[in-house]
């Protein structure tokens, strides 16, 4: 199976399947080694800005990928800025483990 990587979710466009904080776990990406799949959630490099994203695949060919945010308003993805090419994938998303809120027990 392999190691897993952690990332942590930050920002609200992948909601409601991400939030904010959520920890992600995710096996490294091998170009030539792994196939990106239709619906599958990849961690990259942004092809224009020096920030790393969290997206879903929505369209897969040959060397490139789009990606879009479930939460469609508030999400940069291919709709602004095309497709990425596949050399930009760092890892595809495996699971996810959400930390409970705590229930403020004041009164």
């Amino acid at each position: 199976m392999g190691l897993r990587k952690t990332a942590i979710v930050s920002g609200n466009s992948m909601m409601p399947s991400l939030k904010e904080g959520d920890i992600l776990f995710f096996k490294i990406y091998k170009e030539g080694k792994s196939k990106p799949k239709l619906g599958q959630i990849v961690i990259f490099n942004h092809p224009l800005k020096n920030i790393i994203c969290i997206k879903r695949i929505s369209a897969v060919n040959h060397n490139n990928i789009e990606v879009l945010g479930d939460n469609f308003e508030f999400s940069e993805d291919s709709n602004k800025f095309g497709l990425i090419k596949n050399k930009l994938i760092i890892g595809i998303v495996t699971s996810k483990f959400t930390i409970p809120k705590l229930i403020n027990s004041e009164k």
